[in-house]
């Protein structure tokens, strides 16, 4: 089984300039314009939220950023690396897994995991991992076997595990109750202070709000960035997207 072509998540631990950049990304689907000329960096250290209605382009956002979809002309570089012009070299800084499907049905959250820091070399010993997220009773099951919310634990262990520099998650609070979503935010600010840079996308407004240094707000193909200053970012996302829209 080639596990590795489902999963577009690559680590790399050599010291670089810990940053992703991006000038000029243009995209569209079917003629349907998503991103029209989008530039930003993000530094390590740094959690961005990502925000916009369903549809308008947060996942196609990620998928760009990993190589998973064609940039053009654009420049997307982490730690100093094209990824067009370097794209082995590239692909070695970052982690991306977009969704629980994903995963591997038959195989364990516990495989999932050795094969991530087998791959990537990872010095983050699973044991703790596994304990701190709660997940000690279902680490040897299937992962067909689990609930949503469970899979979520999963894809965030093998984040972790991961021990990548830049980590693009896409809807990771998706199926949780209020006290893994604490759990979860405990772990992204963890990650930060580790140095890393998360690029996350999410609906839930009242966690971006408790967790991101910065928030995008992607609407009309353009990111509109804002930083936490402790503003209510329910009543940003309605100003941007509901207002206009009734």
């Amino acid at each position: 089984m080639n596990i590795k072509k489902r999963w577009y998540i690559k680590a790399d631990y050599e010291e670089a300039i810990k940053m992703l950049a991006v000038t000029g990304l243009t995209f569209a689907f079917k003629r349907k314009p998503i991103l029209d000329d989008v530039s930003f960096t993000l530094t390590d250290g740094q959690i961005t939220g990502l925000v916009a209605p369903n549809g308008t382009g947060k996942t196609t956002l990620l998928r760009l950023l990993c190589g998973l979809l064609p940039v053009g002309q654009a420049h997307v570089l982490v730690n100093g690396i094209d990824q067009r012009q370097k794209h082995t070299q590239f692909l070695k800084q970052l982690f991306f897994l977009e969704s629980s499907s994903n995963l591997y049905p038959d195989l364990t959250v516990q495989d999932h995991l050795l094969y991530v820091k087998r791959v990537w070399q990872s010095p983050v010993d699973i044991g703790e991992t596994v304990a701190s997220l709660g997940m000690q009773s279902y680490a040897k099951t299937r992962i067909k076997r689990l609930s949503l919310g469970m899979k979520q634990h999963a894809l965030l262990a093998m984040y972790i595990v991961s021990n990548a520099q830049t980590m693009l998650i896409d809807e990771p609070l998706n199926g949780l109750d209020p006290s893994s979503i604490q759990q979860f935010e405990a772990m992204f600010r963890q990650l930060r202070e580790e140095g890393k840079t998360l690029l996350v996308s999410s609906h839930q407004m009242d966690s971006v709000g408790r967790v991101c240094d910065q928030v995008f707000f992607l609407k009309n193909q353009k990111l509109d960035a804002l930083p936490n200053d402790g503003q209510d970012m329910m009543a940003e996302y309605t100003t941007r997207f509901l207002t206009e829209a009734s």
